[in-house]
């Protein structure tokens, strides 16, 4: 796990889109996409679910998206130090 993969899925997570999100953080939709996927097999879990052309996210993805949250949260606070 990266800190590019917990902040591609933090912005994937907020914005409800692959593809918005991706043009957030400059990169293209597919390679954000096998980023979240990486993530997924990694935890052994299903972050996302689709819907239509936006995501929501899983039981599973709404816990580890709060502690995204903390982590990215604590990682600025550090810089800002």
């Amino acid at each position: 796990m990266t800190l590019n993969q917990l902040s591609y899925f933090y912005q994937a997570a907020t914005l409800q889109h692959f593809n918005q999100a991706a043009e957030k953080l400059n990169i293209s939709e597919p390679s954000l996409s096998r980023s979240i996927s990486a993530l997924e097999d990694e935890l052994g879990v299903t972050l996302f679910e689709k819907k239509g052309r936006n995501v929501i996210l899983t039981k599973a993805g709404q816990i580890f998206f709060e502690h995204t949250e903390v982590i990215l949260n604590d990682i600025r606070r550090a810089e800002n130090k």
